[in-house]
This record gives C-alpha cells, structure tokens and sequence, in this order.
C-alpha cells in the first residue's frame, strides 16, 4: 500500500490524471456511472457547492492522514501506543468510513447531490489524485473556444460540478483538481470544442483569451 501511494500514485497521475483510477478503476467510480447514471445532472455548480467541496474533501484527507499515521505507528510500536484500543479504533473507522459515508451515504444522496458525490466530498484518494493532478500532471482538457454556442450540455452532464462552459467560452484549458477525466463533456458537446489530452505539463495552464470568432487575443497585463 505504502509502494503504491508513494511511487505508483504519482506516476500514472502525471502521466494521465485522476483518470487512470476515478474513471478506469475505482469501485466506487464504477457504481457512479453505471447505478447513479441517471443523477449526473444533479451535481451543484454553483459556487457554494464548490467551497463546501474543497472545506469537506481535505477535512477528511487530513483525519484519514492522522488515523494512518496513528495506525502505522501503533504497527511499528506493536501496539503501544492505542494498546488494546487498536481493535476497536480500526473497526470502527473501517465503518464509518468505509460502510456508513461511502456506502450509505455516497450512494444514498444519488438523486439529491449527483452521482459523484461520494467523489465530490468525501474520497481521501481523490483529494491525493487532485492534488497532484493540479500541480503537476500532463493531463487537460483543452478548449476550442471560438466554437462554443453556450449550449451548456458539458456544464449540465458534468458528473464533478464544474462549469465547463465558462472555461470553454474564454478558451481556457481545464485544469481543475476535481475533474475526473471521465470525457462525458467532450461527448454531449455538438461541435467537438472540448478535447481530453496528455501533452507537457508546462503548457498547460493558459492565458485568458478573449475570442473573436474563431480567432483568439491574448492580452497580457
């Protein structure tokens, strides 16, 4: 476990994003896009939603950092430091986390919050993937923004609440820690503006473009 979170993680993340596992393969992932299918237009994209996401997400990355640390010292110590607590201490985070907010809850609030939200808001290995996904990875989603209509298809089906559109309507690249990959954007899309890519990292945050038409202007302050 350790290996793969220290080596594995950050590798596959670079060169590919949070995809490799939120999309291609996580558990969770799978259920959200097959049994939560008809909610992923519910996700919230407003701006709140995305406030509580970040408050709720690294919250609960800093308790799971805090109990494996704990646990890992208890192993090494062999058990001298929770003593005859260990047990206890694992059963009970194991259902809690495991059972009652990932299960029950992350799939119970299917149709009030998107099929994502146990993604959104809860998952510590999704906080790691964005992190590293956010700051350094080949991953993006690149813009053609002169052929935005602002339908809003990609903002509507997007599982993660973002506002795809209003990176598309200034040609932006998206480069958001949340985004799984998982390219339902690009597919409702009707005139081929978004485009999933790997291409070099130090590339791919860009300006703001104003567009005109099909052309683009950089303006730099």
């Amino acid at each position: 476990g350790i290996v793969l979170l220290i080596i594995i993680v950050p590798l596959f993340t670079y060169f590919f994003g949070k995809r490799w596992y939120c999309s291609w393969v996580c558990g969770c992932g799978g259920l959200a896009e097959t049994a939560g299918d008809p909610f992923r237009q519910l996700s919230s994209k407003k701006l709140i939603a995305w406030k509580i996401e970040r408050i709720m997400i690294y919250s609960v990355l800093v308790v799971i950092t805090l109990f494996t640390a704990i646990t890992l010292i208890n192993y090494f110590s062999h058990g001298s430091l929770l003593g005859t607590a260990t047990e206890t201490v694992q059963t009970w985070y194991g259902f809690l986390i495991g059972s009652v907010f990932a299960g029950v809850i992350g799939t119970g609030l299917y149709p009030i919050l998107g099929n994502r939200v146990w993604c959104r808001f809860g998952c510590p290995l999704s906080a790691i993937f964005g992190i590293i996904q956010r700051y350094k990875s080949r991953f993006r989603i690149t813009t053609n923004g002169g052929q935005c209509i602002s339908c809003g298809n990609c903002s509507t089906y997007c599982e993660m609440g973002i506002d795809v559109r209003s990176y598309a309507q200034k040609g932006q690249n998206i480069v958001r820690a949340s985004c799984v990959g998982c390219g339902i954007c690009a597919e409702v899309c009707p005139r081929g503006v978004l485009k999933l890519e790997n291409g070099k990292a130090s590339d791919r945050i860009n300006n703001d473009p104003i567009l005109i038409g099909n052309n683009r202007i950089e303006v730099k302050l």
